[in-house]
């Protein structure tokens, strides 16, 4: 019995449909990842540092030695509202 001649095709018509597919996803994937390694990517994907209070600011001057104890007890009286203390 011979077969149609569609019939001899249709395995090639389907695996020329999937290899489109796979040219079409390797596109998108190029795409994706071109888009990914531009340099300013990254800056959008990555968060803003968090913004440290005058507070934070002063306590870590004052554990790294910069300051003095008395110069940050002045110091935070002052950030905090309270008159100096002589």
């Amino acid at each position: 019995m011979m077969f149609p001649h569609h019939a001899a095709i249709f395995p090639f018509a389907i695996l020329g449909g999937l290899a489109w597919l796979a040219i079409v996803a390797g596109v998108i994937l190029l795409a994706i990842w071109a888009v990914r390694a531009f340099p300013g990517a990254q800056s959008a994907r990555t968060p803003a540092p968090a913004v440290e209070s005058p507070l934070d600011v002063l306590a870590r001057r004052f554990a790294a030695g910069e300051i003095t104890a008395d110069d940050f007890q002045r110091s935070r009286d002052l950030l905090r509202g309270e008159s100096p203390k002589s």
